[in-house]
């Protein structure tokens, strides 16, 4: 018997087991021949998962958002109007010298430097990108005490103040109304851009 004809034979006699036969090779080839776009499509698959999960959360975080950005609005209000105008110099000045009068220190030299502050200056490390700043150099004359409720009262008031340095020295008891100390003072404003 030719081997064709034993291959038929054998094909009549076990059509079912050679059938699963075949469909298990073709099955184990194309897993085989795509196993590498499975991991590509599983990684896929994570990836639009957790975008889903991240679109889910921003649903979920975004309840309340109006009523935020309504506060938001009216905190930026708020801060608009605490800001200096660098070109209303003597009410800028006029500011400090009622300072002076309630604090009872008396200032010698208010000197507002035409430049803004380097640190927050456009091309400085924190540049400011809404607003600049006015630098001042004060000098004032007064009580350690009175000095120190001058300094106090200006991270108090209506204005964003920061004081960037103070340098005190023993003030002269011969000129008029002297005495106590001098201060010079360095202090940076925020101001509209």
């Amino acid at each position: 018997m030719s081997a064709s004809a034993k291959l038929v034979r054998i094909l009549r006699e076990y059509p079912i087991a050679i059938s699963c036969a075949l469909i298990i090779i073709v099955g184990a080839a194309s897993i085989f021949m795509r196993s590498g776009r499975n991991m590509e499509l599983e990684v896929k698959e994570t990836d639009l998962s957790l975008r889903i999960r991240t679109m889910d959360q921003n649903v979920i975080n975004a309840n309340g958002l109006k009523t935020d950005l309504e506060a938001m609005e009216a905190h930026v209000e708020q801060l608009e109007g605490r800001l200096f105008d660098r070109d209303q110099r003597a009410i800028n000045i006029n500011f400090f010298y009622d300072l002076e009068d309630r604090l009872d220190v008396r200032l010698l030299n208010i000197n507002q430097v035409p430049a803004e502050y380097p640190l927050y200056a456009a091309k400085g490390p924190r540049a400011l990108k809404l607003h600049s700043t006015i630098t001042y150099n004060i000098s004032l004359n007064g009580s350690f005490q009175r000095i120190v409720e001058f300094l106090n009262e200006l991270t108090r008031v209506e204005p964003l103040i920061r004081v960037t340095d103070i340098n005190m020295t023993r003030g002269d008891d011969r000129a008029a109304g002297g005495g106590g100390l001098d201060a010079r003072i360095s202090l940076i404003v925020l101001a509209e851009k």
